[in-house]
């Protein structure tokens, strides 16, 4: 059987020390009074954090231009191919008669072409610091040699999500571990199932649903970044530049040695999110709130985290209770207790909601504090934290309430979603490889 080529990147990221160019082209600069024009290199940096820069050299005539440009420069404007760039000027250093500046543009993705008019039939992107995973359900079929692959594939979209060659994949995680920062370990081709052009807007609505649905998946922020369209021959046609998210989740419910779990949601998370606006706002905030919940223990601290997870589980009590199903009023959600709020998510989505053996502090906290389910202890522990009125001694619950709290908002989402398959438990695994089936399942 032939195997397919490996996807190669569309740009050279094999070095993360040095600053990677994207593009170069004209540009024009205007600080104060004084005009420049010249050349700018587009690029992607990476120390000391990611981030997308235009390194600019222009010329001037004017030696009093130049030596005003260490002032602070009012209305600050800069023009690349010819297109305005919203942003901020930043290190600036004057030569003889020439100028060098750092600008650094408002809002990332930067699009620096028409996006709307340029198709493509193949978009390129490009992953940093995604897990290292194995087992995708069609890997002996799809995958090139030696590479790992994913596809994710919607009513009408396929992503193919692939490993780097020659372990590099591998490698790259190696490097991240000992010396922290950021690597690129996959590249993804996005297309349509019907093979027909699509534009970069198209596929900026894409990119979209896709940083979204990656991040559920490694329980951090996480994104495709530096995508770019090709056409029938081969041509590039359009580009979005970003710079990669450095997130370090504890766990999530994905374990990567079972790859297929994320194939089996995707198209399910599709679904949900283009079913309407709604459900597509719904997903997009509780998932910012997740991965933010989601801490290493730095910041936010465990506090924090504990009271953004529990605001994920309400923002979805109210979308599926009384906008989705219409089990109950805005008004007669709101007048309920918020522990009676989340019984209700629970129960109307097959989720157990007794105090186990699970989260011991709880456990053993629950007589004397009179919890009398897992949401009761919840949200009791949530209310001391934002109204310390009654200084009930539960700081050594934090913990088990953390965890709780995100493993509920974890299952929660998958429910939603009708994922119906296995996860990694946060409450009972002992290695991020052990999955079990979801409480819901018939099979459990």
């Amino acid at each position: 059987m032939n195997r397919p080529e490996p996807l190669l990147p569309a740009y050279d990221f094999s070095s993360t020390s040095e600053p990677v160019s994207l593009l170069r082209g004209p540009v024009e600069v205007a600080l104060g009074d004084d005009k420049f024009a010249g050349t700018a290199d587009l690029l992607l940096q990476f120390l000391p954090s990611p981030r997308v820069v235009f390194h600019a050299s222009v010329e001037s005539s004017s030696k009093s231009a130049l030596l005003a440009v260490f002032e602070e420069p009012v209305n600050p404007w800069f023009s690349f191919n010819g297109q305005p760039v919203e942003g901020f000027c930043g290190r600036r250093k004057a030569n003889a008669d020439t100028l060098e500046l750092d600008w650094y543009p408002q809002s990332e993705p930067v699009t620096l072409s028409d996006m709307q008019s340029k198709t493509s039939v193949v978009a390129i992107l490009h992953l940093f610091n995604f897990p290292d995973f194995r087992d995708g359900r069609h890997q002996t079929t799809a995958a090139p040699a030696g590479c790992a692959v994913l596809l994710l594939e919607s009513e009408e979209w396929r992503i193919s999500l692939q490993s780097l060659p020659n372990n590099a994949t591998h490698k790259a995680w190696e490097r991240i571990k000992s010396e922290g920062g950021c690597s690129l370990t996959h590249v993804a081709k996005l297309e349509r199932k019907d093979g027909k052009p699509f534009s970069g807007e198209e596929a900026g609505e894409q990119r979209f649903l896709l940083t979204n649905f990656l991040s559920l998946i490694k329980g951090g922020r996480c994104s495709t970044v530096c995508e770019a369209g090709i056409d029938a021959g081969g041509e590039k046609t359009w580009a979005m530049f970003a710079s990669p998210y450095i997130s370090s989740p504890p766990y999530s419910w994905f374990n990567p040695f079972k790859g297929s779990q994320a194939e089996l949601l995707f198209p399910l998370f599709a679904k949900r999110w283009q079913q309407s606006e709604e459900w597509k706002d719904c997903l997009r905030s509780t998932i910012y709130w997740y991965v933010q919940a989601n801490t290493s223990g730095g910041s936010p601290g465990l506090d924090a985290a504990i009271i953004l997870a529990q605001s994920a589980l309400e923002r979805l009590a109210h979308h599926h209770l009384v906008v989705d199903k219409k089990m109950v009023s805005s008004e007669g959600l709101d007048r309920l207790k918020a522990s009676d709020r989340l019984r209700l998510l629970f129960s109307s989505l097959n989720l157990p909601i007794e105090i186990g053996t699970a989260t011991p502090d709880i456990q053993k906290a629950a007589l004397n504090f009179k919890w009398v389910d897992a949401p009761h202890a919840m949200t009791d522990i949530r209310n001391e934290l934002v109204h310390p009125i009654s200084k009930k001694q539960i700081a050594n619950c934090f913990f088990d309430a953390w965890r709780l709290s995100l493993w509920y908002l974890e299952l929660s989402m998958l429910a939603l979603c009708g994922y119906d398959d296995t996860y990694t438990s946060r409450l009972t695994a002992k290695y991020v490889t052990d999955s079990e089936k979801v409480p819901w399942s018939a099979k459990a």
